[in-house]
């Protein structure tokens, strides 16, 4: 990405925001916290739009018989699961837990999956068949990041970590944090607006999941005219 800011240059900003630039009442190890809280409401955020801002994370699953299997140790929501056959994927639904029985007692590869505390739940239970996990990773911890650990603010968006540390910063000191709120609520608007428009040719659509492919099972074979 175009824009990317040190952590010590957010604190920086993020002091001047709050007007306590020279103020010793709050370190730069406690706005390291305040930045690490405020990076990941930006990075949920940015997730939220639909559209791939940060890399996302693959979890290859070799199945053993078994219905569950370790998600990985940065796992933080799931985009995706799909059966391999050769050079080619098949995607799998997920399941709501209200739909375990259509799936349990079944045989053969999995055709759907849930992601279940710290696991990945594939039913019918699989054996011997290879599985792609696409998946969301945590948001990294700032707490303890070094000074010079770059930032991504994608389009000037890093202003609401700075705007939300220096609300934070203000709030602590018990100072009237109203005006910095009115500016949080302005940047999270527009972030939800424009975080849409990545794609700037192509107008957001609704995705065909089966390919255009039909099946006996489908409604539509079985009722009557």
């Amino acid at each position: 990405m175009a824009r990317t800011f040190t952590v010590l240059q957010i604190i920086t900003r993020a002091r001047e925001r709050a007007d306590m630039v020279n103020s010793t009442f709050i370190t730069d190890s406690e706005l390291k916290g305040y930045l690490s809280a405020s990076y990941t409401e930006l990075y949920d955020l940015l997730w939220q739009s639909g559209l791939i801002y940060f890399t996302p994370g693959t979890h290859t699953v070799v199945s053993d018989g078994n219905e569950n299997y370790a998600l990985p140790s940065d796992y933080y929501g799931t985009i995706r699961v799909d059966r391999k056959s050769g050079d080619d994927y098949f995607p799998l639904e997920e399941y709501m837990i209200m739909e375990r029985h259509k799936y349990e007692n079944s045989s053969g590869d999995a055709t759907s999956y849930s992601s279940q505390g710290s696991n990945l739940s594939l039913l019918p239970a699989p054996s011997g068949s290879t599985y792609r996990h696409m998946y969301i990773p945590a948001p990294a911890d700032l707490t303890s990041a070094a000074d010079g650990i770059t930032i991504d603010g994608v389009s000037g968006w890093e202003e609401v970590i700075v705007v939300d540390m220096a609300r934070k910063m203000r709030q602590k000191e018990e100072s009237d944090t109203r005006p910095l709120e009115r500016d949080l609520a302005r940047l999270k608007v527009r972030i939800e607006e424009m975080a849409q428009n990545r794609a700037w040719s192509t107008p957001r659509r609704i995705t065909d999941v089966n390919d255009g492919m039909s099946s006996e099972t489908d409604w539509w074979r079985h009722t009557s005219a």
